[in-house]
């Protein structure tokens, strides 16, 4: 008879107990530590928490976007597509710490009913007066328990994969933010230069024949939205002037928070619809965003959009945008030109 006190009955028990204790460090040799609720990397003095560090980063993002009067699109693009990743990152590592919360149960109630069912993992390794290695255990659980192992497998390989990706976009956030600030001093001028301006009020615009958006004279388009800064109009006027007419100009919307709302910016359409414009018609669409940037300095331009990308005159140079989703979300059908 096999009893805890013969040495036999001693191997089977710390065997047991050796499974035990090797089970629940399997969860460790197959999923990552984490900590509140994020897969963390194996150094984590080496790799920050992608959560902290990004909310760093936002307290610099939002000192920047008033200090250099707001409308920081690329840096705005950034951020929006860190903290997606970001938040990413968080649920997966929610589902890990899930999962290894599961493996350690699953251990322990197996122990406690007296573990293991695989007599021959218990013999082979009790006839030796050894315990059960970590590497039986794991083998054990895998041979029994494989769709659990493996999900829990793919989960790790999913953490790490969303936690390249938030590192990845945040350190885009980062490289925007150093640019920007880099341009302090030249974009201190051009403020200084540019005051800020107040759309017109409806009874402050001509009547009597002239446009609700008080473009009375030299206006070729359609144009909606009818209150606008006097720079932004100079601006309208001067390039459908030379370029129009457009299929329509779309200026102030009020629930945007951006320049749009505040009546310092433009869309000039190239097609309608949401459809991708033709050859010619972007064509000049490439012409329209080319003599904004070009002239820039003279009428007050701050930025202009075009086709997925952005020319931002405190930060200069062409950039490339997030997709937003759509034809017109990416600008594509339209220019956008917003102004000091």
């Amino acid at each position: 008879m096999v009893t805890p006190h013969t040495p036999r009955g001693r191997a089977l028990t710390w065997s047991r107990r050796g499974i035990a204790a090797a089970a629940v460090a399997a969860a460790a040799l197959v999923l990552p530590p984490a900590s509140s609720g994020l897969a963390q990397p194996q150094s984590p003095a080496a790799a920050p928490d992608p959560a902290k560090t990004f909310k760093d980063l936002q307290k610099r993002a939002a000192a920047l976007e008033k200090e250099y009067r707001g409308g920081l699109e690329t840096l705005s693009d950034a951020k929006k597509a860190a903290e997606r990743a970001t938040d990413q990152n968080q649920r997966t590592g929610d589902a890990l710490e899930k999962a290894r919360e599961e493996v350690r149960r699953l251990a322990a109630s197996s122990y406690m009913r007296g573990g293991f069912d695989s007599a021959s993992v218990l013999l082979s390794e009790a006839g030796t007066g050894g315990s059960v290695s970590g590497a039986s255990a794991v083998e054990y659980l895998a041979r029994s328990n494989a769709q659990q192992v493996q999900g829990l497998e793919a989960l790790a390989a999913s953490a790490e994969q969303s936690r390249q990706a938030a590192r990845t976009r945040i350190d885009k956030v980062r490289k925007e933010i150093d640019e920007l600030e880099g341009q302090r001093s030249r974009v201190k001028k051009l403020l200084a230069k540019y005051q800020p301006e107040t759309p017109a009020r409806q009874t402050d615009l001509p009547s009597g024949g002239g446009r609700p958006d008080g473009a009375a004279s030299g206006a070729k388009s359609t144009i909606i939205g009818n209150s606008m800064t006097a720079r932004m109009r100079t601006v309208l006027l001067e390039i459908d002037g030379r370029f129009g007419a457009f299929p329509a100009i779309g200026c102030s919307r009020p629930d945007d928070p951006q320049d749009h709302g505040s009546g310092r910016a433009c869309d000039f359409m190239e097609s309608t619809g949401g459809t991708v414009p033709s050859a010619s018609a972007t064509a000049h669409g490439n012409s329209v965003a080319q003599y904004a940037i070009s002239n820039a300095s003279r009428l007050g331009v701050k930025y202009v959009i075009w086709r997925q990308r952005i020319y931002d005159l405190r930060n200069p140079g062409w950039r490339a945008m997030e997709d937003r989703g759509s034809t017109t979300a990416n600008h594509f059908d339209h220019v956008h030109i917003s102004v000091f």
